[in-house]
């Protein structure tokens, strides 16, 4: 058998080639699961990219090079994904909770 010319690498498998999503920048993804939400959404310099109501069913999805800062007025609403992995226990119903994720967002543990 002759060798193959130029075997092509595999790519290094990762959460974040699985989802295709850059890891050089954060991107959270807000779904309006059980009922509405009010979100708010800021970049690293302070540029507000939302601000108004999620309603149930609805999507957003913001990206940035370094930050994204998150308020979410019905915590308990949404399903949220930083970076492709939903975060679990993002707040109660009604609760509103201030968030900021970055690239290498979410930390395992």
């Amino acid at each position: 058998t002759t060798p193959a010319k130029h075997p092509r690498p595999d790519p290094e498998p990762s959460d974040s080639a699985i989802a295709g999503l850059p890891k050089d920048k954060v991107t959270i993804k807000v779904i309006g699961r059980d009922g509405q939400s009010w979100i708010s959404a800021k970049d690293a310099n302070g540029k507000l990219l939302e601000d108004g109501l999620l309603r149930q069913g609805e999507s957003k999805t913001f990206t940035d090079k370094e930050r994204i800062d998150l308020v979410l007025g019905n915590a308990g609403a949404v399903q949220l994904y930083v970076n492709g992995k939903e975060v679990k226990e993002v707040g109660d119903q009604g609760s509103v909770e201030r968030l900021s994720y970055t690239p290498g967002d979410p930390q395992a543990g």
